[in-house]
């Protein structure tokens, strides 16, 4: 009887595909940052489901904050669930305490963080300024990861007491509190992890913790009893990935899955659908083509010029997302609603001719150029980029790896692909610029090293708010689209759908949402 049940859901779901392929529908209109939806109040008393689901696009394979093949966009999914940070920073980039209570500076370079008390680890043990000072010294030895990229930056610290630890960083940096107030810049526990190599980097102080982990496939968290915050409505959360769409679609409709990404093609029938909500928004990433500057065809700017002169990036959306999403605005590498964005920097436009006099320019002379991608859509944007290459005579050949693998093989220092496709986090904050242009880190997909461009970003972090801060930043972006490490092609715009009477999550443009607090309510009206 499932197999059937699963072969019709199957049928409708292709019927309304092809009726979505003969004439387009429109989806809805994305928001840049949706709220967090709250449970209705009301006279009687709300019953909810003990266990909830989640689609989550990239495989798990680890879960360790300080290992290279281990980041990915779910680290900042689990991340919120398993986890705290110093501080959080909510929808409206508002900072509210976490770990940290208090949290001071006077020249943005030293910091004084006073520690919540009494906090436990899913272990058992207490949490104190002893497990910052070992997060600390663990990110450091571990380039190539998320939580290197944020504390990295501190030079020392010292321990005032069990409740109290003053940090201080390399330079000056006015956004060091948002930079660890990302689900990726974790605190993790001394004992744990020393104990137990293998799950001691599960173990954090958040409302979840981790009871089983099924590589490339599973996670479920179980509520934490003994967490310190606001206590989960859900007993159980499940996330899982599914690779084929419709295989997942099938289950959301078969109440397997209570959130779960929505293809643009589906979203006109799951949006008529009572069954379910739709939530909507625009990422703050960029999807990019990233070229190794360190590999001498790719490192020719003539042939990045002469791939700039070939992409259409309309082409490219198209097939990527069915064409929900926004073209790259502007001709550097720059998130969507990123701070100091430089809108007078014009895109490099599709003119096959000069595409072929900049080829004859470069050094390339028929060989086979790697390009690596790993997510479905960055996999069909790649091969809508080879297609186009093809036209003017460059080779290609498609290397397609799953999450933890691109991870691992386009590390920094691991990278020897010639051509990344890819979409990287970006933050309201232009600092976030750093992870793509510096050297060393985990996004720095171009292998990209340049010093006038490490300086600046250096300058803007310790410049205030206002006109010098914003010139420096511009700065970059002349430098960027001058040398075209990168180039951008489009922001992504994304759905999920939920179960009704679904809600609580926060959906940040990051990608990193927080389902913490979701719930989904009995019998909903």
């Amino acid at each position: 009887m499932k197999k059937i049940i699963c072969m019709l859901l199957c049928l409708v779901l292709c019927v309304g595909l092809f009726a979505a392929c003969g004439e387009k529908q429109p989806a809805p209109s994305p928001t840049a940052t949706p709220t967090v939806s709250t449970p209705p109040s009301g006279p009687t008393e709300l019953e909810y489901y003990d266990e909830l689901s989640l689609y989550i696009l990239d495989k798990v394979a680890i879960i360790d904050a300080f290992n290279p093949g281990a980041q990915s966009t779910a680290n900042g999914i689990y991340g919120h669930m398993l986890y705290d940070t110093l501080v959080y920073c909510n929808l409206d980039n508002e900072y509210v305490p976490c770990l940290a209570t208090e949290w001071s500076s006077e020249d943005n370079k030293t910091f004084n963080f006073k520690l919540r008390e009494g906090v436990k680890y899913h272990n058992g043990e207490t949490f104190t300024a002893d497990d910052i000072a070992f997060t600390i010294d663990k990110a450091k030895d571990a380039p190539g990861t998320h939580i290197y990229d944020r504390f990295n930056q501190v030079e020392s610290y010292e321990i005032v007491n069990e409740y109290e630890i003053n940090l201080t960083l390399r330079s000056v940096n006015v956004d060091f509190i948002f930079d660890i107030s990302q689900p990726i810049a974790p605190i993790l526990n001394r004992e744990a992890y020393e104990n137990d190599p293998e799950k001691g980097p599960w173990v954090g102080t958040g409302p979840f913790y981790l009871d089983k982990l099924v590589p490339n496939d599973s996670l479920t968290l179980v509520a934490f009893e003994d967490y310190w915050g606001e206590k989960p409505l859900c007993k159980k959360f499940v996330m899982r990935h599914i690779a084929e769409e419709t295989a997942r679609l099938i289950m959301l409709e078969n109440d397997e899955f209570t959130f779960c990404d929505i293809g643009s093609v589906y979203i006109p029938q799951f949006e008529n659908n009572p069954k379910f909500v739709i939530y909507s928004y625009v990422m703050n990433n960029l999807n990019y083509i990233a070229f190794n500057m360190r590999k001498p065809i790719t490192g020719d700017k003539n042939f990045r010029m002469a791939v700039a002169h070939t992409i259409d990036r309309e082409a490219i959306l198209d097939i990527a997302l069915d064409g929900y999403g926004e073209i790259a605005e502007t001709g550097a590498l720059w998130g969507y609603k990123t701070a100091y964005k430089n809108m007078d920097l014009p895109l490099i436009e599709r003119d096959l001719d000069k595409a072929k006099e900049y080829l004859e320019k470069s050094i390339y002379n028929g060989e086979t150029i790697e390009i690596t991608a790993s997510l479905p859509h960055t996999i069909n944007s790649a091969q809508v980029i080879m297609a186009q290459l093809s036209e003017i005579g460059i080779n290609t050949e498609l290397n397609r790896l799953d999450a933890p693998s691109m991870a691992s093989a386009t590390a920094y220092d691991n990278n020897d692909t010639d051509i990344v496709v890819g979409s990287g986090a970006w933050t309201p904050m232009a600092s976030s610029c750093r992870s793509f242009l510096t050297p060393g880190h985990n996004s720095n997909k171009a292998v990209y090293d340049n010093p006038e461009i490490v300086q600046l970003i250096e300058e803007a972090a310790a410049t205030s708010d206002g006109p010098d801060r914003e010139a420096l930043y511009y700065r970059i972006q002349e430098i960027l689209a001058d040398d075209i490490p990168y180039l951008g092609t489009f922001h992504m715009a994304l759905y999920i759908g939920a179960q009704k009477g679904a809600g609580g999550a926060a959906y940040f443009p990051t990608n990193y949402h927080d389902y913490a607090l979701a719930y989904r309510i009995k019998n909903p009206q």
